[in-house]
């Protein structure tokens, strides 16, 4: 695909946009050079690529190679035998270091690579050289410095030159402290690479040395001291050799790189594919993008057929317009139609709609997602052919109506039914009616050829074409002539109008020229317009009520999913209630047995066993009964207990009562009869409410009658009087003792607690002095001690 087509459909914007989300500068380089391939499998593979990319961006979006650095100059230069500086070989360095963190970052996992087989090969492409990283961080320090460590010879070499230096300063110290009268000032200091002192003008006889340097007012010469001279030298000549030393490191270093250079182009190769990848996803997730199907073509079944392509866009929008106030187009080419036919006003939209699809084509064969909904679907296009835009010369002598034509006459004579044209403004730039004329042969012919197209106009010739032509359709895009402004909204199935006349009128067009205009229009085309406003009117109705039952089906779908849920935890519930309550009547059933078991071993023994014991059993047999009962109890009380065809019930997860028709035992449901519905529950889903109000219209039956209904009285065996004063204790005591009479409980369990004793003294001089206790008694010192006491109440 040429330069001129990617530029006419801004292909050029999406890539910059591309290489602005690069951290690479390879990557960079790369993404604006991208092209579109047209090589299906190869486009379903470069999608993969983004979509893993975008996988792994929301797992690890910390992910990058900042690290990375272009290492092909440095690659190069080496196989020429240039020496790499220590700086080069530091960015080496931080490469293959930043590679190994990427590969790591990635893992070595089965996992994945089961996850993301596409990136897995790049990650595996980038192979670690241990050998050379390693020479490398022990040859170049941080900052590009050559370390000591690079050799053992620059080791010693810079040993020597340490001390050589010591000795030297040590040396020239000691001068200036014996000639303080011949020097200016009391420093040692450099001139031409070795150490000299500052010595007055007029005092140079006084020191032998040589001279290096004068000082700009001629008043202090600089001196290298005889007694240094030797000094000076050992340190020169061991600078040299750190040089030579540090060029032979280099040297060497070069040499491995020059060795690696293949497999470093292919971790830079293999960076740059990732940092790519990346950029695509983020791009994704920049445009709110989706992944588009790949669309094979179609091959007709009867011979000489055109295979079919496919274009399917939903809700697609131009990625370069502001998407919170862009219109989404909804495009289909290729199963009812393959040429759609665009009119409409100028500024309309019908361009923008033109260059969106052939925009979203060139970006999904390049591997990029796009700006649609999901579930849009484009088929590879070997070739794609566009004219748009004005494109008159000037330098080539060429109008914009020849410009238009010379590209037209490319297209008739180059494309084929693999092939996407895209024709804006088609019959523009000459003769009105002459222009109408071409461009409906033009139509005719790419009908023969099979392409698939878009193509705008003003021709109102060419609606009624299209409403005529198998293979093409009408659409238009919409114009508020109340505000004047466009809509931008692609209505497929109608043509447009220019709303030419509305558009003067309100810009302020005399009346009179307005009404001759329409006289001289003649009276067929207003009707025309009228139907077509009476169309889009019914049209815009018929998506208002179809979006209304969109909205009113998605809001049953919601409830029906919360009362499914609702219904699925109160199961859940009601199973786990089920299960525990099996459980704690389990273990009452045990408990209950062993004390039955514990009782005739005792009556069994040859020795009659203390009364306490046999209390102390026959008390704790008491006890498991109470816990049975209250067990079974609650175990009836359960939702649902005692339901029976023509109670009335309700059901809690749904805020709903009603009448139960129908009881399912088998499957533990109920059918209840709701206004008109009928509803099927489970059976732990709904609670008797008929069987409550009867008795409590009962109560009040009797509350107003004066009857009084005798019930069996249920007391518990057992009370609590911790933390009550004396006098609400006793009283609290008292009235128990009468209900545990009534109810003829052998015996009780009075909890008092220890504390002070006080609240134990008083219930025992109380229980001495009650009519209905037979005796009383401390508990044992496994039942409660002293702060229980235990009363056997006449029977």
């Amino acid at each position: 695909m040429t330069s001129d087509l990617l530029r006419l459909l801004e292909f050029d914007k999406i890539r910059a946009m591309l290489a602005d989300r690069c951290h690479y500068t390879v990557a960079r380089e790369r993404a604006l050079a991208l092209t579109p391939t047209a090589d299906p499998d190869q486009v379903r593979y470069l999608l993969q690529v983004t979509r893993e990319a975008l996988h792994l961006l929301a797992e690890r979006p910390d992910l990058s190679v900042r690290g990375f650095r272009d290492l092909r100059p440095l690659v190069d230069a080496a196989r020429h035998g240039t020496t790499l500086s220590p700086t080069d070989l530091r960015t080496l360095l931080d490469t293959l270091e930043a590679a190994q963190a990427l590969r790591n970052a990635f893992g070595r996992s089965d996992r994945a690579r089961e996850r993301y087989p596409a990136l897995a090969e790049f990650f595996a492409r980038l192979v670690d050289l241990p050998s050379l990283r390693a020479d490398l961080a022990r040859s170049i320090g941080p900052r590009g410095e050559v370390l000591d460590s690079a050799s053992p010879e620059l080791a010693a070499i810079r040993r020597q030159l340490k001390e050589a230096h010591d000795r030297l300063l040590e040396q020239m110290r000691r001068i200036l402290a014996e000639r303080q009268e011949v020097v200016q000032e009391s420093y040692v200091t450099i001139r031409e690479g070795r150490y000299v002192i500052p010595v007055r003008a007029d005092r140079r006889a006084a020191i032998a040395g040589i001279t290096h340097d004068v000082s700009g007012s001629g008043q202090t010469l600089f001196v290298e001291p005889l007694e240094a001279v030797e000094l000076n030298n050992r340190r020169r000549e061991l600078q040299v050799a750190e040089a030579h030393e540090i060029e032979r490191i280099l040297r060497a270093l070069t040499a491995r790189v020059a060795a690696e250079g293949t497999t470093l182009l292919q971790i830079v190769e293999a960076g740059a594919a990732l940092d790519l990848a990346l950029a695509k996803a983020r791009l994704a997730l920049d445009m709110d993008a989706t992944e588009p199907a790949v669309l094979d073509a179609v091959r007709p079944s009867s011979r000489g057929g055109h295979p079919r392509l496919r274009i399917d866009l939903r809700r697609a929008r131009h990625p370069l317009l502001d998407p919170r106030t862009a219109v989404p187009i909804d495009v289909e080419l290729g199963d009812c139609y393959r040429i759609l036919v665009i009119t409409g006003p100028n500024t309309g939209g019908k361009t923008v709609a033109l260059k969106t699809v052939g925009l979203l084509v060139l970006m999904a064969q390049a591997g990029l997602f796009i700006p649609a909904a999901s579930g849009s679907g484009l088929s590879v296009f070997p070739a794609i052919y566009v004219d748009i835009g004005d494109e008159q010369s000037i330098e080539q002598n060429l109008s914009t109506f020849s410009s238009h034509l010379r590209r037209i006459v490319a297209t008739l004579g180059q494309a084929d039914e693999t092939s996407l044209v895209l024709l804006d403004e088609l019959g523009a730039g000459t003769d009105p009616q002459e222009g109408a004329a071409l461009a409906r042969a033009v139509l005719e012919r790419l009908l023969e050829i099979g392409v698939l197209g878009i193509v705008t106009t003003h021709h109102p010739e060419l609606k009624a074409v299209a409403a005529g032509t198998p293979g093409l359709e009408n659409a238009s895009v919409e114009f508020d002539p109340v505000t004047l402004a466009p809509t931008y909204r692609l209505v497929i199935g109608l043509p447009g109008r220019s709303s030419a006349l509305e558009i003067a009128q309100r810009l302020g067009l005399p009346t009179p020229v307005i009404e001759r205009a329409r006289q001289l229009l003649g009276t067929g085309r207003p009707q025309l317009d009228l139907l077509l406003d009476e169309i889009r009117r019914r049209l815009t109705e018929a998506e208002a009520d179809a979006a209304a039952a969109e909205r009113a089906r998605i809001e049953a779908e919601a409830f029906r999913s919360r009362a499914e849920r609702l219904l699925e935890e109160a199961e859940r519930e009601r199973q786990e209630a089920r299960a525990r309550a099996l459980a704690e009547l389990e273990t009452e059933l045990r408990r209950a047995r062993e004390l039955v078991h514990r009782l005739e071993r005792l009556a069994a023994s040859p020795s009659y066993p203390p009364p306490h014991v046999v209390e102390s059993s026959l008390r704790a047999l008491e006890e498991a009964r109470r816990r049975l009962r209250e067990t079974t109890t609650r175990r009836a009380a359960t939702p649902g207990g005692g339901v029976e065809v023509g109670d009335r019930v309700e059901i809690p997860a749904l805020g709903l009562e009603g009448q139960v028709i129908a009881l399912l035992p088998a499957a533990e449901e109920v059918e209840v009869q709701v206004g008109q519905f009928r509803v099927r529950q489970p059976l732990a889903a709904v609670r008797r409410i008929a069987a409550d109000r009867d008795r409590q219209g009962q109560g009040e039956r009797d509350q107003w009658s004066g009857t009084v209904t005798m019930e069996p009285v249920s007391v518990e065996p057992e009370l609590h009087l911790r933390g009550l004063h004396v006098e609400d204790a006793l009283a609290r005591l008292d009235r128990y003792l009468d209900r545990a009479a009534r109810a003829r409980l052998p015996w009780v369990r009075i909890v008092h607690g220890k504390g002070t004793g006080a609240l134990r003294q008083a219930v025992h001089a109380f229980l001495r002095e009650h009519p209905l206790v037979e005796r009383w008694e401390v508990a044992g010192p496994f039942e409660g001690g002293h702060g229980v006491t235990i009363v056997s109440l006449r029977v």
